[in-house]
Parts: structure tokens; sequence; C-alpha cells
């Protein structure tokens, strides 16, 4: 099958691009001919994942108007009858299935501390944008049933027949649970005290997904009994830590991390799905959610603890109430989230 993705960027970062990867894994796996329409690109990341790159050249715009540009290029070039299957991850209505991860008024709603009278103008024209993917792209596929809902109750002319919920998937090689010497290394190189209660915070927005009320919960907790660890985007415009908290960086491969701590806390305002949480459940780890994170709907209580918002009280109250344990293995092949699955999936949409 002759494949095209078309996305912003073609490289390592947020969930949407951990997505597009797998995608493309996942269909080189499957014997198909893939094609990626992006104007940045990763070239270390392509070149661990051969595909034929359609790369716009927009060197010569402002960052926020490479896509601007961009998606009005895509809408108005590009053929989707040139391919068996095409897949948007980004806002242009020009592919076969638009791809959505979150929907921008709803995570505008939930973005605490927003500058509206700055930012009105650009969510004027992503909303703008995301109104006509909706409305001129064949397919919609909605990575939770809460992004679906979203959907219908922001852009309400939508057709709600045209909408698939299909949650992403996770490749089960990359994400795997470490055992025996490999954990007890992974342990030791991390500095983790198995007398301490541990949880890893995984972010790429730490204002969305709720640092700042996760680090008030951990000054009010006992530092010798309790631990967070911070990985991804660097750690800006957040003073006073506390003392049970330490940043690692940015982690490529978070499988040894995930199996090593004890939770993965993922307390967001807004969280469409979060690969974090199958990720991490993946590799036995449960995790504590807020009830806005959408890969919550697959949750069983020995899976994990979800709390209705991230008020810092309840979560230094739930944190503390917390046990060790480990998932049952198999998380992803319980719930149907493997990559090979997802392949057959999208391709029957379009069959």
């Amino acid at each position: 099958m002759k494949v095209a993705i078309v996305h912003n960027q073609f490289s390592s970062g947020g969930g949407m691009e951990a997505y597009m990867s797998a995608l493309i894994r996942g269909f080189l796996a499957a014997g198909d001919e893939v094609h990626i329409h992006t104007y940045e690109v990763d070239r270390a990341l392509a070149a661990r994942l051969p595909c034929i790159l359609h790369k716009s050249n927009l060197f010569f715009l402002p960052r926020r108007w490479k896509k601007y540009w961009f998606l009005w290029q895509c809408n108005r070039h590009f053929d989707r009858n040139a391919y068996d299957l095409s897949l948007g991850l980004t806002r242009t209505f020009g592919p076969d299935i638009a791809v959505i991860g979150g929907i921008h008024p709803a995570s505008v709603a939930a973005s605490p501390g927003r500058n509206y009278f700055l930012r009105r103008f650009h969510d004027r024209i992503e909303t703008g944008l995301e109104r006509t993917m909706f409305a001129r792209t064949p397919r919609i596929l909605a990575h939770s049933k809460a992004i679906a809902g979203e959907i219908e109750a922001y852009y309400s002319s939508t057709d709600p027949g045209k909408i698939s919920v299909l949650y992403p998937p996770i490749d089960t090689d990359f994400f795997r649970p470490v055992q025996g010497d490999e954990l007890i290394e992974a342990r030791k190189r991390y500095g983790l005290d198995s007398a301490k209660m541990t949880l890893l915070f995984p972010s790429l927005g730490h204002r969305r997904k709720g640092l700042e009320e996760l680090l008030t919960a951990f000054r009010q907790l006992d530092r010798d009994r309790f631990e967070l660890l911070i990985v991804g985007e660097r750690v800006r415009g957040f003073t006073d830590f506390p003392g049970a908290v330490r940043y690692l960086g940015y982690i490529e491969n978070l499988s040894e991390l995930y199996t090593a701590v004890d939770y993965t806390v993922l307390p967001s305002y807004y969280e469409p799905f979060g690969l974090a949480v199958v990720e991490s459940l993946q590799c036995s780890t449960p995790v504590l959610v807020t009830s806005t994170v959408g890969a919550a709907e697959l949750l069983s209580p020995d899976e994990g603890v979800v709390l209705d918002d991230n008020n810092p009280a309840a979560l230094a109250c739930a944190i503390e109430k917390l046990e060790k344990k480990t998932v049952e293995p198999g998380f992803v092949q319980r719930h149907g989230l493997s990559l090979c699955q997802h392949i057959e999936q999208l391709k029957a949409l379009v069959q």
C-alpha cells in the first residue's frame, strides 16, 4: 500500500510526533511505501525510519507562519488520490483521514495563565483551520472518546457519522518492562531509593500537565518518603523546587525509567490522550492521573488512580495513600493497542 502522512515536523518530540514515528515503523513493517509531507525534518530520525520525504522549504518564514503557509500549501496542492491511504496529523483537509489528538478551543479553555489578548489572533486562525478540516476531511479519527465528544461540542456542524475513535498504539518492541540485572542497573543509574515512593512526571508542556500543582503537593510531603523525577523539556519559570524533586533532562527511551519508578503521574489540565500513561502501564508501572487525561478511559482500579482535578491538597493526599505494586503484564494486548492492530484498523477505514 502507498501511504502518505502529513505533519508539520518529522522529528522526536511530543505525543503526535511519537505517534507519527510509530505509524512509520508500523507501515514499514507491513511492507508499505511511506511518504512524509512536512516542512521540518530531523535527519537522524529520518535515517532510522527510511521513507520518501516531501519537504517544503520554508526557512524564510517565522516559525508559526511556517506552519500556516505549509497548511495552505497542503490544502491547495495535496492529492489524496495519489495514495491508497493518507493521514493528516495537523490541521489540513487534504488527506483521507484527519487524526485528532486534541482540539484547539478545548486546549485554550484548559490552559492556566494564558494571555488571551496576545494569543487570540492565532487562536482564531487555529480554530478556523480546525473548523475547515472537520468540514472537508472525509473521515475524522479521534484518539479518545473525550476528544470525539469535544469535536461535537465545539464544532457542532461536524457530521458525527464520520468520526471514529481509535486509541493510539504502543510499540511493544520499544516499550517493555525491564527485569533482573537490567532493572537493578537502571535503579542505580537514576539513584533511586527503594525506601521511597518514587513518581515520574514525563512532560513536554509542564504548565498544561500540572507541574506547578504537583510541585505544590510535594512541598507538603515528607522528602524522606517521597520523590519526584521530572523528564522532558527544561524546567523554566518554576522556582523553589522542593528537595524531593529532581530534573533528569530529556530521555529518549523511557522504558527503563518507567519500570524503575513506582508510579507515573500526569495531573494535567488538558490531556486529550496521554501516551505516557499507556507507555508506563505497558512497562508494568501504575499511574496517577486526572480525569481530564483521555487514557483514563482505559484504566481499572488495579492500573491507576484517577483524580477529579489537580488540586495540590488532593494530589498530596492521593500520593500519601499510594501503595507500591506492579501492573499485570500485557496492558497493550488487553486493550488492542498494539502497533500492528492499529495499522490494520487504519487501513480498514478506507477499504
